[in-house]
């Protein structure tokens, strides 16, 4: 990736806060024309910084709200194993997050269900199925004091 100047930064902290700002919005708050405001994007979209643009929603709003951390633990540290689980993971619309991690257990996900009772049916239904996990530890989220995606720049 290439280093980005002090405009890009202004430009990337913008779109931070509201990826849909007009390219028009954009050019006055940098005092820049249209044209190079669009190319600049376009560059640090084909250059990885911007992945992809979205809406961010509110989980309760939509009925979400429960959220789980889950601590797994595979039988095997093979790639195979690894991918398999990835994969198996990747389907589960409950699963917002997935890492690979060091330490005591092998992946930490983020999951949203609706209560408990969704939770439990996750679990018996679709997640304990998955081949290879040796154990899992649920933690459940009692109240959330900062959630971000804002890089600062």
């Amino acid at each position: 990736m290439r280093n980005i100047d002090e405009i890009d930064r202004k430009l990337l902290n913008i779109l931070q806060d509201n990826s849909r700002v007009t390219i028009r919005e954009l050019s006055e708050r940098l005092h820049l024309s249209t044209t190079p405001i669009h190319e600049r994007i376009k560059k640090l979209e084909k250059n990885g910084y911007i992945k992809q643009y979205i809406t961010l929603l509110d989980p309760k709003a939509l009925g979400k709200k429960l959220t789980v951390f889950i601590s797994v633990s595979l039988s095997s540290h093979t790639k195979e194993v690894i991918d398999a689980f990835e994969l198996e993971v990747k389907k589960l619309p409950e699963v917002m997050e997935c890492y690979y991690v060091s330490g005591n257990w092998d992946f930490l996900l983020k999951a949203q269900c609706n209560d408990m009772e969704d939770y439990h049916n996750f679990v018996i239904h679709k997640f304990s199925v998955i081949k290879n996990i040796t154990q899992f530890y649920s933690s459940f989220v009692m109240s959330e004091s900062k959630q971000t995606y804002k890089y600062e720049l």
